[in-house]
């Protein structure tokens, strides 16, 4: 078996059992290589995003660089994000092509995916393998949620994921790799406050260290934790009523977060902790006369080994467990009372076979155990049983397997895979997909098909009447134009279609939440992504663009007079990022987002007119100098000014369910002091 074939092999590692399994699988199993730090990686000696150096499995089953990943693929590296000043994913995703945001019920903010609303079930978030997606409504709650000093790398599929992931990944993977085990023996300590023109706009605290046994060979451990208070913005909230509130001091977002783990050779324990207590001013349609509460806790954990019976097959398997209270309310005098705990526990087992040098096959299983009960009464706000018939509690039984063939031939990469699940309530799935790859020279072309699904969360089969998977079908073509190592320009075409998409309403007469499947929906449109980095410092440039294609008559997602848009969705979004290196201890780092105009769409009036506002045209500006090593190694300074232009930037509701645009993105200003005290550097002259 040739050696070019272990990279990928070592990369399924990454993925399965973590950042640490990838260090230890490369080197001799008895003595292995010091590993560089990972904040202090010299970036500028790297091609572009170091994609030289770094593999991934975020969208195959198979190992790749990230150029030649069988899916549209976006990366950014933790220096990128530290340059860039990010504060939290929002600010991440505000760079990457095809995302943008919409506010839902009860002032909760989540993504859309090229035009498509993607907050329950369509977009999946990962970090370091564990699915964060809340297992009742499937959602993922965006805004000061994940202390972004601890990220490694981010990387994103532009696309589905549904074979490799399963239903909650429709339409991207947000994949999130923080620091963990990997690296060397180093104590890191930041902190962060940030000034809005009313108040604080956020503060917190961040440590996190790491220890390689040397005496112990294979043997490492780490900790971190995390505290932080902020709040969404401090502007005035305005709903279709003519009602306002300050939102400063009414829409806290504070997070909490714990990691620890321990990793013995290929054997990998580790657990994540976060709770995120937020707070709105707005309820499903109107502004409330006190903060409405809803907490987000769960507790994450994983076990994971790695065998290799021959040198050709390795087998790796999986045990999670997840425990979590999403959209909590406790106090039982509140009309948003809500107390619902679910529980999933998950097993999954990987073979992957390298039969021929230039074939690699992939087969296993996957089985999760979700169990829903109810922590207090049933019809009090917002809380109801489990179904008609008064049912306080539920369990469900989903059994998968896939398999994927990875095969490289001188003609092209061929990589063809399916997902087969079985659900014990709404029953079956299959997804296939075939992805083609192939180098010119400097440009390289990709043609993928997929299929996709969203499966039903507890809650959505509660509240449903007899609620079923909904079903995509996705074509991309991207090619990718390279200038040498460190310049790189990117295109990709995509039609999107779903068919009958789970349609969520609220019926403010009866104070209900209804799920069904209704439709067709349908997104097309291009991307632009463009790259050069040199030793003067590096800068990105995207476009999006997205568009109704196809039949789209889900009269929820539709813009009365307006059949090229979809409700809060632009149709346009370009960004603009950069870092300039004034010294080689300070850089400056500007990013501009100019976001087309979006349509907020009132509910229908008593003649069936849904009144329509627009959202025009705006740009969102940001600065952020940094300063490395300053006045000791180690000692980073950082500040920065978010919205310079003071925009009155609004997000609307990307359907027809009455909340009003709620302001996000507050100017800013922004402080952060962070010590990495890494011996391995202290050592070096």
């Amino acid at each position: 078996m040739s050696r070019r074939h272990w990279p990928r092999l070592s990369s399924l590692l990454l993925l399965l059992c973590g950042p640490s399994a990838l260090a230890q699988w490369e080197s001799e199993p008895t003595e292995p290589p010091p590993a560089e730090p990972a904040n202090t990686v010299a970036q500028e000696e790297l091609p572009l995003d170091g994609e030289s150096e770094v593999h991934s499995q975020v969208a195959s089953f198979a190992i790749t660089k990230l150029r030649d990943s069988p899916a549209v693929v976006t990366s950014m590296t933790g220096e990128e994000i530290r340059n860039s000043g990010a504060r939290d994913l929002m600010d991440v995703l505000l760079q990457i092509p095809g995302f943008f945001f919409g506010v839902d019920t009860q002032g909760a903010v989540g993504p859309g995916f090229r035009g498509l609303w993607g907050y329950e079930g369509k977009v999946l978030l990962v970090v370091d393998g564990k699915e964060l997606n809340e297992q009742l409504y499937s959602t993922m709650q965006l805004g000061n949620e994940l202390p972004v000093e601890l990220i490694e790398r981010i990387e994103v599929v532009r696309g589905p994921g549904s074979v490799i992931y399963g239903g909650n990944a429709e339409l991207a993977v947000i994949n999130v790799i923080t620091r963990g085990v990997q690296g060397s023996t180093d104590l890191m300590v930041s902190g962060t406050y940030g000034q809005l023109a009313k108040s604080y706009g956020r503060r917190g605290l961040t440590l996190s260290g790491r220890k390689v046994f040397e005496s112990a060979p294979g043997l490492s451990v780490f900790a971190s934790a995390s505290m932080g208070q902020g709040q969404r913005g401090d502007a005035e909230f305005r709903d279709f009523f003519g009602n306002t509130a300050e939102m400063g001091g009414n829409t806290r977002l504070n997070p909490t977060t714990v990691q620890a783990g321990v990793g013995y050779k290929d054997l990998q324990l580790s657990v994540l902790y976060q709770r995120y207590a937020t707070s709105a001013i707005i309820a499903f349609d109107e502004v409330l006369e006190t903060p409405s509460a809803s907490d987000f806790e769960s507790f994450h954990a994983e076990l994971s080994n790695r065998f290799r019976p021959s040198e050709r097959l390795e087998i790796i398997p999986r045990f999670n467990l997840t425990i979590a209270e999403p959209f909590r309310d406790a106090d039982r005098g509140s009309e948003f009372y809500y107390e619902k705990q679910v529980m999933r526990l998950r097993g999954r087992t990987m073979a992957r076979w390298a039969a021929l040098d230039y074939l690699q096959l992939t087969g296993g299983v996957d089985v999760a155990s979700d169990q829903g009960k109810l922590k207090g009464p049933a019809n009090v706000g917002l809380q109801t049983p489990f179904g008609e018939d008064g049912t306080l509690s539920v369990s469900y039984l989903n059994v998968a397997g896939f398999v994927e063939a990875f095969s490289e031939n001188p003609i092209a990469t061929v990589v063809a895979g399916a997902r087969y699940e079985n659900h014990s309530d709404f029953g079956s799935s299959f997804v296939p997909r075939l992805v083609l790859l192939r180098a010119f020279g400097p440009f390289s072309a990709k043609a993928l098909f997929s299929r996709a699904f969203r499966a039903p969360g507890i809650e959505n089969i509660s509240l449903g009447a007899d609620v079923r998977p909904e079903r995509t079908t996705v074509y991309e073509l991207e090619g990718t134009l390279r200038f040498g190592d460190n310049h790189a320009l990117s295109a990709n075409a995509f039609d999107v279609g779903v068919s009958d998409p789970i349609i969520y309403s609220y019926d403010a007469v009866a104070n209900e939440e209804v799920y069904r499947n209704l439709g067709r929906l349908g997104s097309r449109g291009i991307e632009l992504d463009y790259h050069i980095k040199g030793s003067w410092g590096r800068a990105a440039l995207s476009y999006s663009f997205y568009a109704p294609s196809g039949r789209n008559d889900v009269e929820d997602y539709q813009v009365p007079g307006h059949s090229n848009a979809f409700t809060g969705m632009p149709t346009h979004k370009a960004s603009l990022s950069g870092s300039v290196k004034v010294m080689p201890w300070l850089s400056v780092n500007p990013t501009a987002v100019l976001v087309g105009r979006r349509f907020a769409v009132d509910v229908a009036d008593e003649r069936g007119n849904s009144p329509v506002e627009e959202l025009p045209t705006q740009l969102l500006l940001n600065l952020y100098v940094r300063a490395e090593n300053v006045g000791t190694q180690g000692l980073e300074i950082g500040a920065g000014v978010y919205n310079l232009l003071g925009t009155n930037f609004r997000i609307a509701q990307p359907y027809n369910g009455g909340h009003a645009p709620m302001p996000v993105f507050s100017r800013e200003f922004l402080v952060k002091l962070t010590y990495l005290f890494d011996p391995g550097m202290m050592e070096q002259p």
